[in-house]
């Protein structure tokens, strides 16, 4: 499946990052917040997809993990666990990476707080629709590989927190 192998080279790509950001964290940290919003977001659309949910075209990063976390569209046990808690940690997530992609002529800047909050609901999305609860088994075509680097996200996390 093309999408996941879209969606695994975007996993380690994020992974690169977050091993490079206690090194470098002023180049890294952009590309860190850009890839684990489209790591979520692409493991959202690819479950809501296999669940046969309609995705409308401009659907934003939250509102794809909302349509994921929405028994009607995806149903237990494949529906994503998104509380208010995870919402606010990936939302600021999104706002910085909003604030990179669209600069506005500030300096652009992410906190270690949104990092540590943000980044495990990133991961946990990706690990619960595509490892723990995939709609269809063959949604992830290398599991192993795409654990391996949600692991590194993850240890990034931790070490933040």
């Amino acid at each position: 499946m093309e999408a996941s192998k879209t969606l695994l080279e975007t996993a380690q790509f994020t992974a690169h990052q977050a091993r490079l950001y206690s090194d470098a964290p002023d180049k890294s940290a952009p590309w860190l917040v850009t890839g684990a919003v489209l790591l979520a977001q692409q493991a959202a659309a690819l479950a809501l997809k296999a669940a046969d949910d309609t995705i409308p075209a401009q659907s934003g990063a939250t509102e794809l993990l909302l349509r994921a976390a929405n028994r009607d569209r995806l149903p237990p046990p494949y529906t994503l666990p998104f509380g208010m808690a995870s919402r606010q940690s990936f939302d600021r997530l999104v706002d910085a990476r909003n604030s990179f992609m669209h600069p506005r002529g500030v300096a652009w800047f992410v906190s270690d707080e949104t990092l540590a909050r943000g980044l495990p609901v990133a991961t946990g999305t990706v690990r619960h629709l595509m490892l723990t609860q995939p709609v269809t088994p063959e949604l992830c075509s290398e599991p192993a590989m795409l654990s391996e680097a949600l692991a590194d996200i993850d240890t990034l996390a931790d070490f933040l927190s």
